[in-house]
């Protein structure tokens, strides 16, 4: 797919601007983060890559000019594994905890995950920072798994365990908060992804 096609898909499949996915693409190629090659009959296809950065910035921020950052953040989130207990009880057996957020999205929209499993699943994100998969049979929240496990060193180390929780807490929530007055939060169906999967690459169906 090319990518005046895929515009038009995204626009349609997201209910944006065409304008606006267009303006995305830019921004995003601008910083290396989606396909760059030959204008005109020699352009190079989308991949599905390019079409999960999309989808993230778009459903993460009604702006373009955050699309870098949003792809940067959301992309490299990890599965929150900190309630093991929990994890087991309403957790989502098909998420790899060694995936990335973007990496898990590539496998929905690529047709790697059973489309049973994500049929009625929705993604999730916020503009400040939150992120997580619900579906009918469970949910998966994810975070800043290295950073976490940082700052949560540095003031073990620091033997101020009593205050951690609550620095800790207050690290996470407010490192992300949009400058606007009212927070936003979207989601897409993973069936979405699916069918953007689908209309871009095409598979045989089982």
């Amino acid at each position: 797919m090319k990518q005046a096609q895929f515009i038009t898909l995204m626009s349609e499949s997201l209910g944006v601007e065409e304008k606006t996915i267009r303006m995305i693409v830019r921004i995003l190629r601008e910083a290396g983060l989606f396909t760059t090659g030959a204008r005109g009959v020699n352009a190079p296809d989308i991949t599905p890559l390019d079409a999960v950065r999309v989808i993230i910035a778009v459903v993460a921020s009604p702006s373009p000019s955050r699309a870098v950052r949003d792809v940067k953040y959301f992309g490299a989130l990890k599965p929150d594994r900190r309630d093991e207990e929990a994890t087991s009880a309403w957790g989502l057996p098909w998420v790899d905890e060694n995936k990335t957020l973007e990496d898990t999205l590539l496998d929905c929209l690529s047709n790697q995950v059973p489309y049973h499993e994500i049929s009625f699943g929705m993604l999730h994100l916020s503009e400040q920072g939150k992120a997580y998969i619900a579906t009918d049979t469970g949910s998966q929240d994810y975070h800043q798994r290295e950073q976490w496990q940082a700052v949560m060193d540095e003031y073990a180390a620091s033997n101020d365990r009593p205050r951690n929780k609550d620095v800790l807490e207050a690290w996470e929530s407010m490192r992300r908060i949009s400058n606007t007055k009212v927070n936003r939060s979207a989601e897409i169906p993973l069936a979405e992804l699916h069918q953007i999967g689908f209309e871009i690459i095409g598979w045989e169906v089982d």
